[in-house]
């Protein structure tokens, strides 16, 4: 069977399962009080702290981490944590929990001002000016030491050689990836109460292009709702690798072709045939009207009863995890089979690595395999305690869900955000969810299109290529909104887009990344 066939039969057999519920607020910080101290790390003290990684001695680990905040039973189970790496690694645990909306800054700040603290998350976005920094620590050569091959090797077995050691920049291994699903399948969400009344016949839908008559029935027949949300309309999926920030790119809408072309993105014909469509859209009166400005979001959005669909990336388990958020019944089709494409951005969202203040990289070490292979440590910092926070379903090791009484309103602890921690893959099921919902991720994975720059991150941090890369982002935060909802017409505002890019440096930034694509090319034998 290809791998495209396995991805469509797994997609479709997990359609109808799979939920992640989360309670508790979000965006807030909440964090464990931590001790000040200065950046002890230092090539001077790398030997010291080598020879006390073997040590009997307690050691307190700090890990910065990302969750809603307001977990009333925080405490609680920062003590079930603690017993759990004394037991297994004679450490203790100090967790310091960050909010969605602030925890870039935060961790900015705590690397730079000397906070205790030893495993960082870090965005692929922000590694290159944490590398050119030295605010994280190369896990491949620390004062001489192999720290993933000498003390992390379980990280290897657990993730693979290609995702365990893809973190790189310069040869810098910065961090191991999270696990979680990578690709993201194209996909229509609909309301099915509609696409029944109206008998839709939306499984041979493919493209964009097959959308316009159902979409023009939908408007006739529920004039007062939105047909489709604007949000992201062109590149909410999309068949480039985006070489991490979209400005220059590798196309790979040809999967019989895939080259190491630097290009321009705003230029290709896909970006251009897709806007003329979504700008098609809007004038019909089919798109929210202030799609660019709106904050709503694409569930709240449904749930108001204010929109028919809304495109977002689909994976196993996804449709009923959209009913929970929507409270209504759905159906979805996927759109462009052969967008399913993997490049560095999409495994290394978040990478797990260790900070150069810590004042032991030997135990911060150890302790990242641990996190990276202990089922008992994801669960307890992704659900919380075992018959408090959740239980396990009847007849199953694996599902879980909330205790006889307990739920999203009045649970003490549940993060639910284990794509952003190290290893979901090793920690339980949420119930809705597949029960093999980690198998079918890894398989989707595999099945996907992966770029032939998988590994390659580019190096902005120059100060002359980060001053283009700014002027570049003002650029596109003017117009990539509008554009991207179809409010305005892109015969007229793409070029106009194009000459301010090229004005601010893009050629340049382009040749810079395609100069750093040819030498890691060279090096790592890709042609």
């Amino acid at each position: 069977m290809s791998k495209k066939r396995i991805f469509a039969f797994l997609l479709a057999a997990s359609l109808s399962a799979g939920a992640l519920v989360s309670c508790g607020g979000g965006g807030e910080s909440s964090t464990a009080s931590t001790e000040s101290s200065g950046s002890t790390t230092t090539a001077e003290s790398g030997s010291e702290a080598a020879s006390s990684g073997s040590s009997d001695e307690t050691y307190q680990i700090t890990m910065c981490y990302p969750g809603p905040a307001d977990q009333t039973d925080y405490q609680k189970v920062m003590d079930a944590i603690n017993e759990l790496t004394m037991e297994e690694l004679n450490m203790t645990f100090n967790g310091i929990q960050l909010g969605f909306g602030d925890w870039t800054d935060r961790i900015r700040l705590m690397l730079t001002g000397g906070e205790k603290l030893d495993i960082v998350p870090t965005f692929a976005t922000q590694a290159s000016a944490y590398v050119s920094q030295n605010l994280v620590l190369n896990l491949l050569d620390w004062n001489g030491v192999n720290l993933l091959d000498e003390y992390g090797s379980g990280i290897v077995e657990a993730v693979g050689e290609e995702q365990a050691y893809g973190g790189q920049i310069n040869g810098v291994l910065y961090g191991i990836p999270s696990q979680k699903e990578a690709m993201g399948t194209a996909g229509v969400v609909m309301r099915k109460d509609i696409v029944d009344e109206l008998g839709l016949d939306y499984e041979n839908w493919h493209t964009y292009e097959d959308l316009y008559d159902a979409f023009a029935q939908v408007h006739e027949a529920h004039p007062e709702l939105n047909v489709v949300s604007g949000t992201n309309l062109i590149t909410q999926f999309y068949p480039y690798d985006s070489l991490n920030d979209s400005l220059g790119v590798l196309m790979m809408d040809d999967p019989d072709n895939l080259t190491l072309d630097v290009i321009n993105l705003y230029e290709t014909d896909y970006y251009n045939t897709q806007a003329a469509i979504v700008h098609e859209w809007y004038t019909n009166g089919w798109v929210m009207l202030d799609a660019a400005t709106t904050t709503e979001t694409n569930s709240g959005l449904m749930r108001a009863g204010n929109l028919f669909c809304y495109m977002s990336p689909i994976k196993p388990g996804f449709l009923a995890q959209e009913e929970s958020l929507t409270g209504r019944e759905l159906v979805t089709q996927v759109l462009y089979e052969d967008w399913d494409i993997i490049g560095s951005l999409n495994i290394h969202y978040v990478n797990w690595g260790i900070a150069h203040q810590s004042e032991d990289p030997v135990k911060a070490m150890e302790f990242l395999e641990f996190a990276f292979t202990n089922g008992e440590f994801e669960d307890l910092l992704n659900f919380g305690i075992e018959g408090e926070h959740y239980v396990h379903m009847d007849g199953s090791d694996v599902m879980v869900t909330y205790p006889e009484g307990v739920d999203a309103s009045n649970c003490g602890y549940h993060l639910a955000v284990g794509w952003a921690l190290p290893n979901q893959f090793v920690g339980s099921v949420w119930e809705g969810n597949p029960e093999d919902v980690w198998e079918q991720y890894k398989a989707c994975n595999e099945a996907s299109l992966w770029s032939k720059a998988y590994g390659f991150i580019p190096d902005t941090s120059a100060p002359e290529i980060a001053n283009i890369q700014t002027a570049l982002t003002n650029v596109y935060n003017t117009y990539t909104k509008s554009i991207e909802c179809g409010a305005v017409d892109p015969e007229t505002v793409i070029p106009q887009m194009n000459q301010e890019l090229y004005a601010a440096g893009l050629q340049e930034y382009m040749d810079e990344k395609q100069r750093q694509l040819n030498e890691w090319a060279e090096a790592n034998g890709v042609s």
